[in-house]
């Protein structure tokens, strides 16, 4: 296909898959209109969705890579790179990361039943700073002012936000304490993960729907046996029985997850990590918007809407300078 065929294809898939999961992540947690219960089962959501996006990464890896796993070494080869000078062999690597790649979506779903899904949204761009730490604490990477100067935007903007929703004018509401905490620990797990995939995927060169279906397998093999031992699956089983309309909801939820990975993945490959980054981060910015429009309870203050603009003209830096050195690597290059 034409680039930009390629590029429409990748942006339409990415914003229509992911801007519906929002949607469907945001409903799944709210209070049932009925009788006002709250679908708290985050363990079995994150089993179902582990489970799609397992069967699609597996299939694509079968009939794309034809049942190939890696380009360089085998998965069961030791690293010299694993995080904090460990040698860890592949396989024991991947089911590391996709620990902490589990984990991080639990305390994501947690979050929603203690903060508005829009503030959710806002806070996960703040994925970029725990992301900067662990490069530089478990993969040497060193930093410039000004990608310092951009997390602070996008930090400060996070923040103001928070206070700005208060009522009383910059204070915290109590009842949220849980969620915060929530959302940094997922942030600060995002960061081990994405540091862990960079080094594992330099080192061993896996297909992309190898490391998809990889992940999600290990984190089936984690959460199904919590998910039974703890009784959460049958309890879960019982509430969507009473609450038959959460079925569709847990459904297409977790098929958007699956689909929507893909179309990252194919934009990755086919537009390069520069033009994947400004795709999925401007699709956060129609997540909040969609969010505000589609439950008057979100709807935004002056100060919220500042924050909104601070973070993301902080992303939007980034992208700047992204591609600002993807040109000066592109020149460097002709030179030569």
């Amino acid at each position: 296909m034409r680039s930009e065929l390629q590029l429409a294809v990748a942006t339409g898939g990415i914003y229509f898959f992911y801007l519906y999961y929002g949607i469907l992540q945001e409903r799944i947690y709210k209070p049932d209109e009925q009788d006002g219960t709250r679908f708290g089962f985050t363990l079995f959501l994150l089993s179902v969705q582990c489970l799609f996006n397992f069967a699609l990464g597996g299939i694509m890896s079968l009939v794309l890579d034809g049942g190939r796993l890696t380009q360089k070494k085998p998965v069961s080869a030791s690293a010299e790179t694993a995080p904090l000078g460990l040698r860890f062999s592949g396989t024991a690597w991947l089911a590391f990361f996709s620990a902490t790649y589990l984990a991080a979506m639990s305390c994501s779903n947690m979050a929603l039943q203690h903060v508005s899904y829009p503030f959710q949204a806002l806070a996960k761009s703040c994925k970029m700073v725990p992301v900067m730490l662990a490069n530089v604490v478990l993969g040497g990477k060193s930093y410039s002012v000004t990608e310092y100067l951009i997390v602070l935007m996008i930090t400060g903007g996070v923040v103001l936000f928070r206070l700005a929703k208060s009522k009383q004018g910059f204070g915290m509401e109590g009842n949220s304490a849980m969620g915060l905490t929530l959302l940094a620990g997922s942030l600060c797990l995002d960061g081990v993960t994405g540091s862990s995939q960079r080094l594992f995927s330099s080192e061993f060169k896996p297909s992309s729907n190898f490391l998809m279906a990889g992940m999600n397998f290990f984190s089936l093999l984690y959460v199904v046996p919590v998910v039974l031992y703890t009784g959460e699956f049958f309890a879960a089983v019982d509430y969507v029985q009473a609450h038959p309309a959460v079925t569709y909801d847990l459904i297409a939820f977790s098929v958007c997850s699956a689909v929507g990975q893909v179309f990252i993945f194919y934009s990755v490959v086919t537009l390069g990590p520069l033009a994947t980054t400004t795709i999925t981060t401007t699709r956060k910015f129609f997540t909040v918007l969609l969010s505000t429009i589609l439950y008057p309870e979100n709807q935004f203050n002056n100060g919220q809407w500042f924050a909104v603009a601070l973070v993301f003209a902080g992303l939007g830096s980034e992208i700047v300078q992204k591609y600002a050195r993807t040109q000066d690597k592109q020149i460097a290059k002709k030179d030569e």
